[in-house]
């Protein structure tokens, strides 16, 4: 195999490793919490303060202020 071709391998197995390895159930118990106790570091290393985007924020708003307000009368 050539030497260039290591690396990405290398980090993609990693990646796979660590998102799908406590769903492979041929693996040993302590393999599968390996997987689990990388995930939980990676996410750790996401910093607290970046807090994920509320998509539906304004959509929420609009529908709290269409409930508030009243019906058009007919």
């Amino acid at each position: 195999m050539p030497k260039k071709n290591f690396i990405p391998l290398l980090l993609l197995f990693i990646a796979l490793f660590t998102l799908y390895g406590d769903t492979l159930a041929f693996l040993p118990k302590p393999v599968r919490d390996t997987s689990v106790a990388s995930r939980k570091f990676f996410v750790g290393l996401w910093p607290s303060w970046v807090k994920p985007k509320d998509s539906n924020k304004q959509r929420d708003k609009e529908i709290e202020n269409l409930e508030k307000s009243p019906s058009p009368s007919r």
